[in-house]
This record gives C-alpha cells, structure tokens and sequence, in this order.
C-alpha cells in the first residue's frame, strides 16, 4: 500500500530551483544558523530544507522503496510512521482473511488427498495382490471421493506415470553410458598424466637427495672448519705458553750468571755486581729477587 508524503512548501524549500535553499541562513523548522559544520539538508520525502538535529530519523519512503533507508524530516518521519501503523492493521485483516481462505483450501487439499491415498491402495492392492487394506474402502463405497470414475482417472494417470518414467529411465541410461564412456576416456587421460607426474617426482626425488647429499657435506666441512680452528687457537695458545717458557728460562739463566759473577768476586770487595733482570712472569721474578737477596745476606 503507497503513502504518498506531505508536499514540499515554498515556506520550506525556498523556491522549485533549490536556489533559494543556498541563501537561506537558518534552519526554517528550529532557526538554527547554518555554518561550515552544521550544514543544510533536505527531507528525502518532502523536499525541504533541514539541519541534521531536524532530520535524525531515516526510513524507507513509501512511494519509492528502491531509494532504500533515507534522510527525512521530523514531520515526514512521523506521518510515514503513521500511515505505515494504519497500513499495518489493514494488512493483519487481509492477512486473517487470507488465512481462514488457506484454511478452507488446505481442508479441501486434504479431501483430494485421502482420495489419492485410496487410489494408490487400489494400484497396490492390485500389484501386491492383498485386498485387505481395500476393506475398509468397502466400507463406505458411496463416498463421491471414491467412486468408480474417480478411480480409473487416478489409475489410469498413475499407468501413464509409470510409462513415461520407464520411457525417461531408458533415455536416462543411454546419457549414463555416454557418461560412461566419456569418463573412462578421461580415466585414460588422467592415468597417463599421472604416469609424467610419477616420473617428474623420481626426478624430483633424485634431486631432492643430491641436495640433501650436499648439504650433509657442507655440514660435515663446517664442522671440519670448527675443528681446525679450534686446533688453530689451541696451538696459537701452545706457542704463546712455549715463547713465555722460553722468556722464562732465559731469564732464569741471566739470573744463575749473574749470580755467580757476584759470588766468584773477591771475598770483601765493595764493587756492585750488575744483574739483568729480564720482563718475564711477575710472582717468578718477585721469589727469584727474594732467592737472590737471602743468598747475598748468607754468603
């Protein structure tokens, strides 16, 4: 049901170019001034000219719903909303009549198919050769729903049924075995691409374990690499250990002649021995020094 909304007024639209609606300061409805901000709107139903805080309601327009859910005015809003509860009612009164008329209908469908129900007990009592379900048929043989025309209708319908399905099975099997032989074609088909996809995986496998192949050994190089540097510093520390030793004992054989100049002077003589002390480990210098001076002190 169409409602058809108030028409647009020169009090709100200005004038039927919108030229006016561009001049116009202030909202016509709530005198609110227009500004960058708060911009000027127009109800979707009547055409005037709002502000959004006179137009915060959006709805479906009667007279055209494929605009979908649409700005309107307050006023707009309102009467659809009215018209829309008036339709309402209307439409549950035509509803409820529709429904008493399916009601009668679905009675009369239900009549139509207790006749069918006895027909196909006529065509299976027939095909499985037991009357007993048709006794209760004898019961009440003068019912119009049952007669004899009304039988042979059915039956002869339901004979024509079964022709015609026994006919479409028959087209129905040629498609299958088009289908058939269709598909075993495509088995073929996808039998010899699996046999390509077979051998390009051996290939890839075979690839696959020469990489694997080269990547142990460049593992097994790695860790050889690690293991020679290591030995490397090992045996820079050993040299390093081997050149302090040396510095060492060369120290240890400046100090046993140096020594032995001091002891071999005459017994009283005041002349000072030189000694060479030599850099070397700090503590062994320090014990060798304090060695050194007790014996001076002894001797």
């Amino acid at each position: 049901m169409s409602v058809n909304g108030p028409t647009p007024t020169s009090s709100l639209i200005g004038s039927d170019d919108g030229q006016a609606d561009g001049k116009e300061t202030h909202c016509p409805r709530c005198r609110s001034q227009f500004t960058t901000y708060f911009r000027r709107h127009h109800c979707r139903n009547c055409g005037g000219l709002v502000c959004d805080d006179c137009s915060r309601n959006r709805t479906r327009i009667p007279r055209d719903l494929s605009l979908g859910i649409v700005r309107v005015c307050d006023d707009c809003f309102k009467t659809i909303g009215d018209h829309n509860a008036a339709g309402a009612e209307e439409d549950l009164v035509f509803s409820q009549q529709l429904i008493e008329r399916l009601r009668a209908e679905l009675a009369q469908k239900h009549t139509q198919i207790e006749a069918f129900k006895k027909v196909l007990l006529e065509l299976e009592a027939e095909a499985s050769k037991d009357s007993s379900q048709l006794d209760e048929y004898a019961q009440d043989p003068h019912n119009d729903d049952f007669s004899f025309g009304v039988l042979q209708d059915k039956v002869q319908k339901s004979w024509s049924s079964m022709t015609k399905s026994l006919e479409a099975q028959g087209s129905r099997k040629l498609q299958l075995e088009e289908q058939q032989r269709a598909a075993m074609e495509q088995q073929k088909d996808l039998a010899k691409k699996e046999e390509e996809l077979m051998a390009k995986r051996q290939e890839l496998d075979a690839q696959l374990a020469e990489v694997s192949r080269l990547e142990a050994r460049r593992d097994e190089l790695s860790r050889k690499e690690a293991e020679l540097q290591r030995a490397a510093a090992n045996e820079r520390q050993t040299v390093r250990e081997l050149e302090m030793s040396r510095k060492a004992q060369q120290e240890m054989e400046a100090e046993r002649m140096s020594l032995q100049q001091w002891r071999a002077r005459p017994r009283g003589s005041s002349e000072p021995v030189a000694f060479t002390i030599s850099t070397g480990r700090e503590e062994l210098r320090r014990n060798r020094l304090e060695g050194c001076k007790r014996a001076c002190i002894i001797s």
